[in-house]
């Protein structure tokens, strides 16, 4: 049998995928979070917390 297709080598490989896959999307979050914030200041929005008469 080759290497590559162990069942311990595949696990591995499972689950160095599955972790690239979670960095990828918490930056992902973190990105699309970031923007949001940016598009909130630049078009001078507020948070409706902020309201004063």
């Amino acid at each position: 049998m080759t290497r590559i297709n162990r069942p311990d080598t595949l696990r591995t490989e499972l689950r160095d995928i599955k972790r690239r896959l979670h960095a990828l999307e918490t930056a992902q979050r973190a990105t699309t979070a970031q923007s949001a914030a940016v598009q909130t200041t630049a078009t001078g929005a507020e948070s409706p917390d902020t309201d004063t008469p």
